[in-house]
């Protein structure tokens, strides 16, 4: 067992050449990037020359477990890497399961993935082996199946990433599954994936925990009583999908590809009264947990073999909030059993729900306002409040499959590119991105976070980023909707967050743990004496790297568009939103000017990047 939470060592795999090699990392990267994707940013910032090709050789794929991940301290999550196919800039994509933990058991705070198999690959690592096997016999296989097939062939011990037959046919709503649907699922990442011919990199490690000391346990317990115990519960008992009915009605989640209103539209046979944490459970049959983590937020459906068309198998995942306000909220869809499906062929193929549910959306309104017909969608009723239609559409989507499948597999802005006329005017993503199941209307925060971040439409960022406990936490307005003099906040919100995914910490455990404590137990693992300061440091180093990537690519956050829907241009007449338009402008103003970025190319400026230790940085980017 290894005393401190990192091992000092990357692994690197090139598919083109079958080599591997180990890289030595100095302790001082650690200090200064942690884990996860602040070591990524770091590390791909040099390896991925500008102008390389998403899906080419010159892009690099990493998985990056967080610095905690592995301890008993919190750490579960890990991030996948790269160049975006979305954006052609940053991408990152974040996951809880097993997957992180074990593959810094074999002794690699991360891996590093190069080049291009000739042929369907996998990697294979245990704690003395490092090898590039042929995936023919998986090629093709659904996720779940295809994971279940590997540990039945391989051994229960091996913890497995890999990509469904959506990743292997490129579709950029793609991503990363492990643990039988836990998804690294933006970005695009599992096209990456998919480009380089690998479906899977399997891990057997034989440690089992790090830095597990009598006065890291003893920590443990007390941070426990430090936790809001009523969030807690609650996440425990309904996990995410507990605010979906709610939030369809109090203007979080949008509503019919964000043209609608919850409190007008979602009434009658379109009613979410079924969009709830007890109807779901009442099809769950077991809680679960991500490695050792004491909220325990997931569960596991009884044999749904039964429902019909919305079949479901035994062990089916319980859906998240962002999969039922996609689909359900997103569609009109008001049927359990059709969620608990949906979910689970999302799983099997491999892809994105938010993305899957919020491109389904489009495409409904396309056909309803008369620029999508039935021989486009292969005879498929595309309307509102048709979960049968929905499931289809999904199959055409996961499969590549038709016209349907072919049309709608890379995204809305693909999609409507490929339609024509005004299908624009239905767009509701963000730089390619489809945007999450939040609102900005009700919370501008979001706006800010989904325009400017490097990662667009990302939901994991303002919310937890604002909620920290962080003596140095910068405060704004109380009133959600005030976009004035939010720019410190903005700023100190974002970079915590970077700390919060690069230490490896899941959004619930952030929210609701004494998070003052992270120096603490940071330290406990290190060895280091970090503070607070220290911290809110790296995650301004960490925000700098991100944006220099993208600034580097070609791609930039400032000059985004963002759709009115979105920031309520024109304002809604009816519902919670009823006259609300959120300035962007200002925020992006205030935002930037205290981040040292120009509010017109985002590019950083030499100064800030010197100040962080990032003068070769500033020298790459030629500022």
């Amino acid at each position: 067992m290894s005393e401190r939470a990192f091992n000092g060592r990357i692994l690197n795999v090139n598919l083109t050449t079958g080599q591997h090699w180990v890289d030595e990392l100095p302790e001082s990267i650690y200090r200064e990037h942690l884990g996860g994707y602040g070591l990524g940013a770091r590390l791909l910032f040099d390896r991925i020359p500008a102008g390389a090709d998403p899906l080419g050789p010159d892009n690099v794929l990493g998985f990056m477990p967080g610095l905690l991940t592995g301890t008993p301290l919190f750490g579960q999550r890990f991030q996948v890497v790269c160049k975006s196919p979305k954006n052609g800039g940053w991408g990152d994509a974040n996951c809880g399961g097993d997957f992180g933990p074990s593959l810094k058991f074999t002794g690699y705070d991360a891996l590093l993935v190069y080049g291009q198999a000739p042929k369907p690959s996998y990697i294979y690592i245990d704690d003395s082996t490092v090898e590039v096997r042929d995936a023919a016999a998986y090629w093709g296989g659904l996720a779940i199946d295809t994971e279940d097939r590997m540990k039945d062939e391989l051994g229960k011990k091996i913890s497995v990433a890999l990509i469904g037959p959506a990743g292997e046919k490129l579709s950029i709503m793609s991503g990363i599954a492990n643990e039988r649907g836990r998804l690294a699922a933006r970005s695009g990442v599992g096209a990456v994936m998919g480009s380089k011919k690998l479906k899977a990199v399997v891990v057997k490690p034989e440690t089992k925990i790090m830095a597990q000391t009598k006065d890291v346990l003893q920590t443990v317990k007390s941070s426990l009583q430090g936790f809001n115990q009523a969030s807690k519960t609650f996440f425990t008992s309904f996990g995410t999908t507990g605010i979906t009915a709610n939030s369809a009605i109090n203007g979080d989640a949008p509503v019919l590809n964000w043209g609608g209103v919850g409190v007008v539209d979602l009434v009658d046979h379109m009613s979410m009264a079924e969009m709830n944490g007890p109807a779901v459970n009442a099809s769950m049959e077991k809680k679960y947990a991500c490695w050792h983590c004491p909220v325990a937020c997931g569960a596991e459906s009884i044999d749904g073999g039964d429902r019909g068309e919305f079949a479901f198998p035994k062990h089916t995942h319980r859906p998240e909030y962002e999969t039922m306000g996609a689909f359900g909220v997103m569609n009109g869809v008001n049927d359990t059993d059709a969620m608990i499906a949906i979910n689970h062929w999302c799983n099997q193929y491999g892809l994105d729900t938010i993305s899957t549910g919020a491109t389904i959306s489009f495409a409904i309104e396309c056909y309803m306002s008369g620029l999508l017909t039935k021989e486009d969608t292969d005879g498929v009723d595309l309307t509102w409040a048709n979960a049968s239609g929905v499931l289809q559409t999904l199959h055409a989507i996961g499969r590549r499959e038709g016209n349907l499948g072919e049309l709608l597999a890379d995204g809305t802005r693909i999609a409507a590119q490929k339609i024509g006329g005004n299908a624009a005017d239905y767009l509701t993503s963000i730089d390619g991105e489809e945007p999450p199941m939040h609102d900005p209307k009700l919370d501008v925060g979001f706006a800010a976070s989904y325009a400017l971040d490097p990662t667009p439409a990302r939901h994991t960022l303002w919310s937890p980023g604002k909620s920290s406990k962080f003596p140095t936490m910068k405060q704004g307005p109380k009133d959600r909707r005030q976009t004035s003099e939010r720019g410190p906040q903005l700023k100190a919100a974002h970079e915590q967050a970077h700390v919060m995914n690069s230490a490896g910490m899941c959004y619930f455990i952030y929210t609701m743990s004494p998070t003052d404590r992270i120096p603490e137990w940071i330290n406990l693992v290190t060895g280091w004496d970090t503070t607070h300061e220290e911290l809110d440091r790296a995650g301004e180093r960490i925000a700098n790297l991100r944006m220099a990537f993208a600034v580097k690519h070609g791609n930039n956050p400032a000059g985004r568009t963002v759709p009115g829907r979105i920031l309520g241009a024109p304002p809604q007449t009816a519902g919670p939103h009823e006259g609300v338009t959120v300035d962007l402008e200002t925020m992006k103003n205030d935002w930037f000017g205290e981040a040292g970025w120009d509010t017109q190319t985002s590019m950083p400026s030499r100064a800030r990047l010197e100040s962080l230790g990032l003068k070769d940085v500033a020298d790459s980017l030629g500022v």
